[in-house]
């Protein structure tokens, strides 16, 4: 599970019988849609991995940034030039907004706009959209909506609920948490689905893939590597004996 084999097999699986477009490619009468989102929760090295296998598959997806994450700098200067080879690979940027809990929801607007005017400041570039992480479910039920910003969990992209229906507007499926919660993707018979919008966590995808205990491991190490060769860049008195 979560190999890179696996996550190529599923964007052909898919490309067979949905169109994969981008958020903004999506019109009040259009049919038949897959979307791709990615939200970078541990490591930006690893969305850059699956954004070139993306390119390879010739497919455009999202990927959001957190501004306020103490796992990864999005401002540091080696991540804003992997965000921009992200770009440039053809995918779109957006901010992954996790709120503080204590957030009214007539201040979040302004808060939102606050994160996207730091990323655009760094990165040089509109940002022109956004989701939430972990949203409460009043963020959702009333689909947020911000001037010339794409809200990925507008009402055309998502199909809010509190009792499950029997069909949905628009299937969300999303591997969260290193599962799939709503589903297994290549369980679904996508001839009978209409509209897709299909979620990823890079930090869950890798070469080998792996349950969720192992794939951390390896993702620990390579944020310690990360971590050692940044200190020691950054002083001549680095204990050498450590980088090994």
């Amino acid at each position: 599970m979560f190999s890179y084999n696996e996550f190529r097999n599923l964007i052909n699986m898919v490309q067979q019988h949905l169109p994969i477009i981008d958020y903004k490619d999506v019109k009040d009468n259009t049919k038949k849609f897959c979307i791709l989102r990615h939200d970078i929760e541990f490591s930006i090295d690893r969305a850059y991995k699956l954004a070139k296998i993306e390119k390879e598959l010739g497919v455009v997806s999202t990927y959001t940034v957190q501004v306020r994450n103490n796992t990864y700098n999005a401002l540091s200067e080696k991540n804003i030039n992997l965000i921009s080879k992200i770009r440039n690979l053809g995918h779109h940027i957006g901010l992954h907004q996790n709120p503080p809990s204590s957030l009214k929801l007539d201040t979040l607007k302004d808060y939102i706009m606050r994160d996207i005017t730091i990323l655009e400041d760094s990165y040089g570039f509109e940002i022109d959209r956004f989701a939430f992480h972990r949203p409460k479910k009043e963020y959702l039920n009333c689909y947020v909506e911000l001037e010339n910003k794409i809200n990925c969990y507008d009402r055309k992209f998502f199909h809010f609920f509190d009792k499950r229906p029997e069909s949905l507007d628009i299937l969300y499926l999303a591997d969260s948490n290193h599962k799939w919660k709503y589903g297994y993707p290549l369980d679904f018979d996508f001839s009978k689905i209409n509209k897709l919008q299909l979620l990823t966590h890079p930090f869950s995808w890798s070469e080998k893939g792996g349950d969720n205990y192992g794939n951390f491991v390896s993702l620990i190490r390579e944020r310690n590597d990360e971590l050692v060769n940044s200190m020691n860049t950054e002083t001549n008195t680095f204990p050498q004996e450590l980088l090994s």
